[in-house]
């Protein structure tokens, strides 16, 4: 399993951090992708905050939501916090990878090619006020 990071570099909505696909590479699901999670700004200025796919379901108090990547309570007690502490763990590898990498520089020759761009654009403004 490979986890893909796809960064948000100026796109909409601006608090979007990146978007996580998860790829299986082995097994069953080999050559499936798993999309839907996602890492936002955090409104207080902390961590980023991971968001996995939900629902909504109406409730006479409003919408709910549930998370689809939940504790199995398959053969476990109500009282096992094991599975809980497993989605916490996989929430807070995802954002400690993202950190990793929303550190790293940006590559150089995407700066080149923005200079090249630029020095092009104030040559087409010379020939353009040249009469």
């Amino acid at each position: 399993m490979r986890v893909h990071y796809v960064l948000n570099h100026g796109g909409t909505p601006e608090s979007r951090l990146a978007d996580v696909e998860i790829h299986f590479e082995e097994g069953l699901l080999s050559g499936l992708k798993l999309v839907g999670c996602s890492v936002w700004r955090s409104r207080k200025g902390e961590d980023p905050t991971v968001l996995v796919p939900s629902r909504s379901y109406a409730t006479a108090a409003g919408v709910r939501y549930y998370e689809l990547l939940r504790p199995s309570e398959d053969g476990k007690s109500p009282e096992d916090n094991s599975a809980r502490v497993a989605v916490r763990n996989f929430k807070q590898y995802i954002r400690e990878e993202y950190l990793k990498i929303a550190g790293l520089p940006e590559k150089k020759d995407k700066g080149k090619e923005k200079e090249r761009a630029t020095e092009k654009e104030r040559e087409k403004g010379k020939a353009a006020a040249t009469p």
